[in-house]
């Protein structure tokens, strides 16, 4: 009996509902007066539709009213989706240039120049002795 049940159980709102087509309908009423346990199980079926109707028919409550739209037209949503990808991207550069700051130029190299110290030292000589640096003075050691 439990084959028989399982195979109409499924098909028990729909019977109660009057939506089955003319051979499940033949089928299951067959079933219903062999089974006394489908036949409770509609019944409840039945019984739960009732108290569903009989509930009070409840109103749905007035739309909600649309937020304001913008002077283009767009709604409140569209202005802060717009604004915080507005900031998004701005961070987003914000961030980018900061490393580019951080990254900063390449370190200088160490280059050799080549300083032309025979005029360093031929300035230094016109100055502290004074006199042009071909004088054989400067050439001597002072005491």
């Amino acid at each position: 009996m439990r084959d028989a049940c399982a195979a109409t159980e499924h098909l028990h709102s729909a019977w109660v509902d009057g939506e089955l087509r003319t051979i499940e309908r033949a089928r299951v009423a067959a079933h219903l007066q062999r089974c006394a346990r489908c036949r409770a199980a509609v019944h409840q079926l039945r019984v739960t539709q009732a108290m569903l109707r009989s509930l009070p028919a409840r109103r749905m409550p007035s739309p909600v009213p649309a937020p304001p739209a913008d002077a283009m037209g767009r709604p409140a949503r569209t202005r802060r989706v717009l604004a915080r990808s507005a900031a998004g991207i701005g961070a987003g550069l914000v961030m980018l240039m900061a490393a580019a700051f951080a990254a900063g130029s390449p370190q200088p190299q160490d280059r050799q120049v080549a300083v032309p110290v025979d005029i360093y030292v031929a300035d230094h000589l016109v100055r502290a002795v004074g006199g042009p640096v071909s004088t054989p003075a400067l050439l001597q050691a002072r005491p």
